[in-house]
């Protein structure tokens, strides 16, 4: 464990002096901002408000996520992949450790973005007097935490396709994802979202607003709820495996994006 904490350490450490911090801080505070502003002129009730913006954020986050593994491993270009590959005994806590700094600082992004949104909800934008606030902290919380559990594979397969080929393959897939992303919000997600993991936040996060406000009876809630949890939790045992089996045997690649 105090290895794991140190090569975290080590991580934040080495993006200190990059964008990527500034893109975590920045990037939540500005879309907050912008869609506040929109929606303050839209005249969408509380609900409506809040499902566009994690419909927003959950979309984002496969293209968001290609940018940041893509700077991350930049860092890692430049020594030729020594430290990364022989800095540790055991070479899987490498790429561990660097997944979870990196998933660590898109926990922060999200919830610092949803946060930033309700307390902008509650201070800048008008309620319904019949009904009041309707939107609570645990709410909020259960949303980020919805679209951070959508988001753990998209760390994971980034930093496959950036060590594997390049930062240009990453950010191309990153854009393909955001677009599927979208398309899988309408319809034609119905049944199929969970088989695709950069489409789990954004769906995920409607999934989780339907069983708040109960638009589906309980009993076929509970049962897709089990379904989609069981679905996603396979797949992603799957993703780790497959990565972790390749990563055992990667040595490096030329430098030359």
């Amino acid at each position: 464990m105090k290895a794991f904490i140190r090569g975290m350490r080590g991580e934040l450490l080495k993006m200190r002096h990059t964008f990527l911090p500034l893109l975590h801080i920045g990037v939540p505070a500005l879309g907050g901002a912008v869609f506040l502003l929109y929606v303050r002129f839209s005249g969408w009730d509380e609900i409506n408000r809040i499902s566009g913006y994690v419909q927003v954020i959950g979309v984002s986050l496969p293209f968001m996520a290609s940018i940041v593994c893509a700077g991350n491993i930049r860092l890692e270009e430049k020594n030729h992949f020594q430290v990364l590959l022989g800095g540790w005994k055991e070479k899987w806590k490498g790429l561990a450790a660097k997944y979870l700094a990196l998933a660590g600082m898109g926990l922060l992004a999200i919830t610092g973005a949803l946060a930033l949104f309700g307390a902008g909800s509650f201070l800048l934008l008008p309620s319904d007097p019949a009904e009041g606030r309707s939107l609570t902290a645990g709410i909020y919380l259960l949303l980020a935490a919805a679209l951070f559990l959508g988001s753990l594979p998209l760390y994971l397969e980034h930093l496959f396709l950036n060590l594997a080929f390049s930062g240009t393959v990453s950010q191309s897939a990153g854009v393909v994802q955001f677009l599927l992303s979208a398309l899988f919000l309408t319809g034609l997600g119905e049944g199929r979202w969970q088989f695709f993991p950069c489409t789990w936040s954004a769906r995920g996060a409607m999934f989780a607003l339907a069983g708040i406000y109960r638009k589906k009876s309980g009993a076929m809630y509970f049962s897709e709820l089990q379904r989609t949890v069981f679905i996603c939790l396979l797949l992603l045992v799957f993703i780790c495996v497959k990565i972790g089996l390749w990563y055992h045997y990667f040595e490096g690649r030329q430098c030359n994006d």
